[in-house]
């Protein structure tokens, strides 16, 4: 099976993944990351990963890229060894990534239970970090606040550094300096000296260390210089005694708990690890694989992880579950190897605990991968051998066990067609038999009938567009591709006659079986843009139901509100009309002439007519008893406004309606005979203006084709209106075009001080064509 590792490439993937990690640790683990066929550690691992994918999405943990790899420091610290200053800040900088990373998991553990089953071996060791810390300083120096011998020590060797300053100072600067061939100085082996001039030996006493090459210089170090560097190299000695003895403390704190900080760098590597797998994941757009029955796979828009995004050509196959092996056929450079490897490598990385770059993968455990692919198909590598795969595939026969998948390329070829094509049906019936699931590609057309015949067998195609002459590099199941060698060679640039030749060297029963595979492609072709377009016209047409049930439910919440609202007004409307005719019944009392009567009695008669026509307009539509309702009657529909035609005789209590552009489907005792609308008689006495505009406003505006300016005029007034009339809601239709009228109604209607928010309407009516605004 290593052979399958190496030709379907997952060392590329196992290398993305170690470029995500955050600890060297966990990139050696990622780069030798290797598939389980054991079905419940592969469960456990895709479990851990969605772990991790969840955890980035709420924001992920704090980095544990201070945990490196210190676990010979920390053995050797174990056994009593010396560990130097710069690597024990480095293990007090991984206990605080790892103790930061713990905490923030401890408060997910519940959601998060087997990243916490890790992340609890990461150890919160805070009195020893905290210690690490206050005595070394980021380079691996120990610091003065160590311990107080070491700051006296200090103190005390820059003490003696000063006074050897001061002292040597008198001698470049002092009545000595005329003796000197530079009044400066300098240090020779770490010792304080002055470049006495050689004519003047033995005038200052000390000890010569060095001349200058011309020999006129002596680098003399005085004697009362030499006592106080005796003293500074006794105070340097002694400090680094303290700081050696300092660090042997701590390596030995380390090493008391060297093993259990080990487990834990181990812990913070397998930690990382898992975010890194959730990282690459989202990184090419990928999802977790469903687990489905054992030997099965199923792929929706697959995409080769180390393709591009943008030029993969999506692939969408199934195996294992209504047939066990699946044979492709089509032109050379279709994309059949591509496919192959995409569907080996998705197993490989599933069993790896890793995403997959599709829109959905249904995956059930393969118990081995077994992989001959021809090198002339690889995307990297060169020509193969025909000995060289038959011995790939003679080690796979021997070694198959059921439930493996085997991935064939090119199977039987390199050598004579009909022995080959033989040979790689024995050989296909030869695993089937021993249970494997079989992915294989062929040119060959007696492989294409086998596949036919066979059960448990099928054919897939890759597409090829017979009138560019070009492969589409789209997979299509369930029926032969045919090679298209000949159309391709001629678009090549291959003689005409040449290509009449060649086919007419073929047999007429090949020719017919070549012409036959040719419609069978393109009838496949065709089939699957039906079913594309079905498929996306059903969607489209749960769109315009859903978008119906929504027109609908605003219809009824906008009939509620607006019989609240009339129930409102005409309760005002009423009162005054009480007030109305008390006031008249009041003048009556105070005169009693024949001119009051008169004038009392027509305001009463004005009064009567009013309410009557009140009572006519706000009388609930009855249902007309024994009513018969046909097809092509105008009807009404209860809860919706808008007048609608009747597309067939009711049945089952139900009927469908057209009401604009919408078929509605109700049931048939919603359903009110239509009545022609009657222009109000005009009044001659006061009736309320808010009732008035309730029963008359528009709740639609068509602006298209307007000039700017009127196009403004008409909504603002249009807006009024429906304000005055107490309208929930208004649609503007404005079209698409240039977009100027859409752009003044959305300026329009973000000033206006009545309008609560706006929104396009739904794609079903009028999408960005049409504004929908709520009014407050």
């Amino acid at each position: 099976m290593n052979h399958a590792l190496q030709v379907l490439e997952l060392s590329q993937v196992t290398e993305s993944l170690a470029a995500e990690c955050d600890t060297v640790l966990g990139a050696t683990h990622a780069q030798n990351l290797a598939p389980s066929f054991e079905a419940g550690e592969v469960r456990a691992l895709q479990e851990l990963t969605r772990e991790a994918a969840q955890t980035l999405d709420e924001g992920g943990l704090p980095s544990l890229g201070a945990v490196r790899d210190y676990r010979r420091a920390l053995d050797r610290a174990s056994k009593g060894g010396p560990v130097d200053g710069e690597t024990l800040y480095g293990i007090a900088e991984a206990l605080a990534a790892m103790r930061t990373a713990r905490g923030a998991l401890e408060a997910r553990k519940e959601r998060r239970p087997r990243l916490w089953q890790i992340a609890e071996c990461l150890v919160q060791l805070q009195p020893l970090e905290g210690k690490l810390f206050s005595s070394l300083e980021g380079s691996g120096e120990v610091k003065d606040s160590a311990s107080a011998e070491l700051a006296r020590l200090r103190r005390h060797k820059l003490a003696c550094g000063q006074r050897i300053g001061e002292r040597i100072q008198k001698y470049t600067s002092g009545k000595s300096r005329d003796l000197l061939s530079d009044p400066i100085y300098t240090q020779r082996d770490g010792r304080y000296v002055i470049p006495l001039k050689a004519e003047h030996r033995g005038k200052i006493k000390g000890i010569v260390h060095d001349t200058s090459a011309s020999g006129q210089t002596l680098f003399i170090e005085p004697e009362d210089v030499l006592q106080l560097g005796n003293a500074l190299r006794e105070a340097e000695a002694a400090e680094r005694e303290e700081v050696a003895r300092i660090l042997a403390d701590l390596s030995g704190r380390v090493g008391r708990d060297g093993h259990q900080i080990m487990a834990a760098i181990e812990a913070a590597a397998l930690l990382d690890l898992h975010l890194a797998k959730a990282r690459l994941g989202h990184k090419m757009n990928a999802v977790s694989p469903i687990e489905a029955k054992a030997g099965s796979i199923r792929i929706v828009n697959g995409r080769h992880p180390q393709i591009e995004a943008d030029q993969a050509i999506p692939l969408t196959l199934d195996l294992g579950l209504d047939f066990d092996a699946l044979l492709i056929t089509g032109p050379n450079t279709g994309g059949k190897t591509v496919a192959i490897k995409t569907v080996g490598l998705f197993v490989l990385m599933a069993q790896c605990g890793l995403m997959l770059p599709a829109s959905e993968v249904r995956l059930g455990l393969f118990s081995q991968i077994w992989a001959d692919i021809g090198d002339e198909q690889s995307l990297q590598q060169s020509l193969s051998t025909f000995s060289g795969h038959l011995k790939n595939i003679s080690e796979a026969l021997r070694n198959l066990q059921p439930g493996a998948l085997v991935l064939l390329d090119e199977i039987g070829a390199g050598t004579d067609p009909t022995e080959g094509a033989s040979l790689a049906k024995a050989l296909l019936l030869a695993m089937h038999k021993k249970g494997a699931k079989i992915l294989a590609s062929s040119h060959y057309g007696e492989l294409k009938i086998f596949a036919y015949n066979t059960p448990g067998f099928i054919n897939a195609a890759m597409e090829f567009d017979t009138k560019s002459l070009r492969p589409t590099y789209r997979l299509m199941m369930g029926a032969p591709g045919a090679s298209h060698a000949l159309k391709i060679a001629e678009r090549l640039g291959v003689p005409r006659e040449i290509i009449d030749q060649a086919r007419s060297g073929m047999g007429v029963e090949e020719q017919d079986i070549a012409r036959m595979l040719e419609k069978l492609e393109i009838a496949q072709r065709q089939a699957h843009r039906a079913q594309s377009e079905a498929d996306r016209l059903a969607s489209r047409l749960r769109e315009v139901e859903k978008a119906a049930e929504q027109k609908l439910a605003e219809a009824e919440e906008s009939r509620k509100t607006m019989r609240a609202r009339s129930a409102e007004t005409l309760e005002t409307t009423l009162r005054e009309l009480r007030l109305e005719a008390a006031d008249i019944f009041e003048g009556l009392k105070n005169s009693s002439t024949h001119e009051a009567r008169e004038e009392a009695r027509e305001k009463l008669r004005e009064l009567q007519e009013i309410g009557g026509q009140l009572a006519t307009e706000f009388k609930p539509a009855a249902k007309e008893s024994g009513a018969t309702f046909a097809k092509g009657m105008s009807v009404r529909v209860e809860g919706y406004s808008s007048i609608g035609t009747l597309l067939d005789n009711p049945k089952n209590g139900k009927a469908l309606v057209q009401v604009g552009s919408l078929k509605l489907t109700v049931a048939a005792d919603r359903l009110l005979m239509a009545e022609t609308a009657i222009e109000p008689k005009p009044k001659r006495a006061k009736t309320n203006i808010s009732l008035q505009r309730a029963q008359y406003a528009h709740t639609e505006l068509h602006l298209r084709m307007m000039r700017y300016e009127e196009a403004e005029q008409m909504l603002e007034k249009f807006l009024d209106e429906a304000v005055l009339a107490g309208l929930p809601s208004v649609r503007v239709v404005h079209g698409k075009g240039e977009g100027v009228l859409r752009k003044m109604t959305r300026d329009t209607l973000r000033r206006h001080p009545n309008v609560q928010s706006y929104r396009d309407a739904e794609a079903s009516d009028g999408g960005q064509g049409a504004t929908v605004a709520v009014l407050k």
